[in-house]
């Protein structure tokens, strides 16, 4: 019983040491999603990491006292989480949804950003969907509803909290997983998929790269199907989850991070809606 009581005393200290063991170190490791995903993290011209994350992350560095490391190993947004959940990072700062899935491994402090869930549907399929069901005028009510069927199929990104939206979303759609942006967008171009889904940062990344697909291709916005972002922990650092909050709430009653958001995400050449 003695052994015990000590044993979870020493968890209990161990777990409140999280800030310190950083600053010892003298770096905080940051996982971030290999991938560039501009506006959240990417390179700009002189090979230089920037977006909102990045700049983020430099700023809690900054605050604690110590030097700021990268941690892009993993290939799935999911395997950011598994890098703080193993402990080969202090937190993850990737454009990270904060699941309740993903909840029951990390900690997540408060949301930074939300953005919309969209999809890019192929206006030929959903022609034929739409003469299925009798013609009419697909509004924002009947398209989510003739998408969720047997017949339907819908792409999106495996190891992504998507493959949960989807399934919530459209319990009744076939659920086509894909590795690559490109491959699921071939695949929707190709009429092999009704639509993908995914956020408006890739479909608003995709509609700068190609402004003429819009003849093919038709973004639609999920409407209250908000994806809140947030950072991620350890679980056993229960200090740094306090002290990231803190820092949030500082960032957002200072202006730091409306700047950020202003500079990077809410430009009006990224402005998504409805098609």
């Amino acid at each position: 019983m003695t052994a015990l009581a000590f044993a979870g005393l020493a968890k209990a200290q161990d777990s409140s040491a999280a800030i310190e063991r950083i600053r010892q170190k003298g770096v905080l490791t940051v996982a971030m999603f290999a991938e560039d995903v501009p506006p959240f993290f990417y390179k700009d011209q002189g090979g230089r990491l920037v977006g909102i994350d990045p700049g983020l992350a430099e700023d809690i560095a900054s605050k604690l006292g110590v030097q700021l490391v990268f941690n892009r190993s993993a290939t799935t947004f999911d395997g950011v989480v598994d890098e703080v959940e193993a402990g080969r990072a202090d937190i993850a700062v990737s454009l990270l949804s904060d699941t309740l899935d993903r909840a029951r491994r990390v900690n997540f402090s408060r949301s930074y950003v939300s953005v919309r869930q969209f999809l890019l549907i192929n206006r030929l399929e959903l022609g034929k969907l739409i003469a299925k069901n009798g013609g009419g005028r697909a509004d924002a009510t009947a398209i989510p509803a003739m998408l969720n069927d047997q017949a339907s199929s819908i792409g999106v990104i495996g190891g992504t909290s998507y493959v949960g939206f989807l399934k919530e979303d459209f319990p009744k759609a076939r659920t086509v997983e894909f590795e690559t942006w490109d491959a699921m967008l071939a695949a929707v171009k190709a009429g092999q998929l009704v639509a993908l889904m995914y956020d408006e940062i890739e479909i608003g990344n995709w509609r700068l790269a190609d402004p003429a697909g819009s003849l093919e291709l038709r973004p639609f916005h999920l409407a209250g199907h908000p994806d809140t972002i947030a950072i991620a922990m350890n679980r056993n650092d229960p200090d740094l989850k306090a002290w990231i909050d803190l820092y949030l709430q500082k960032v957002e009653g200072n202006g730091f991070l409306a700047s950020i958001l202003n500079t990077y995400l809410y430009s009006t050449d990224r402005v998504l809606t409805n098609d």
